[in-house]
């Protein structure tokens, strides 16, 4: 039987060489060897960073207390799959709007601005992928920006851009 790589030798990997490339590896990652992340004030899990998939995706747990829910955003190099696990959303994808509870899957093509927010009583919470990876790199910067006391809406948004994360102007 084969030995699935624990967090701390997935992390050596993930500091080798970008250049180089690692044959990837099966990887189990429980709740407790999840990285903790808490940007723009929420609490996250990286449960699948973008280096141990070969950059293919990027697996985020995210709890929602009601009323959080990030605002109108595309992504034009990224698909995105949310999975509801508990709570209830409201979801805006493109010009579709739709409630979404436990059970519920949802598929952003890249290019569609979207945005979801809990609407329901108790803390939601969701599994989300990026296609490729790249939304854990994006959201552990902003986590640690909020950690080190730098977080202004100026740097957020050269962050954004940086890690492909756009708003939108919405017309006055």
């Amino acid at each position: 039987m084969r030995d699935i790589p624990a967090l701390a030798d997935r992390e050596e990997l993930e500091t080798s060489s970008a250049n180089a490339r690692t044959p990837l590896q099966p990887a189990i990652v429980t709740p407790k060897q999840a990285l903790s992340i808490k940007p723009f004030g929420l609490d996250m899990n990286v449960l699948l960073t973008t280096e141990a998939t070969g950059g293919a995706t990027s697996v985020i747990m995210a709890w929602h207390k009601p009323g959080e829910g990030p605002p109108d955003h595309v992504h034009y190099k990224q698909e995105e799959i949310l999975f509801i696990i508990e709570g209830l959303y409201e979801v805006t994808v493109g010009d579709e709007t739709a409630q979404a509870g436990p059970g519920s899957i949802v598929f952003i093509p890249r290019s569609i601005v979207h945005r979801f927010k809990n609407v329901g009583g108790v803390t939601g919470r969701m599994l989300g992928w990026s296609l490729p990876g790249g939304q854990d790199h994006y959201l552990k910067t902003i986590s640690e920006l909020v950690a080190g006391g730098g977080f202004t809406s100026e740097k957020v948004i050269e962050i954004s851009k940086t890690f492909d994360t756009h708003f939108p102007v919405v017309p006055c």
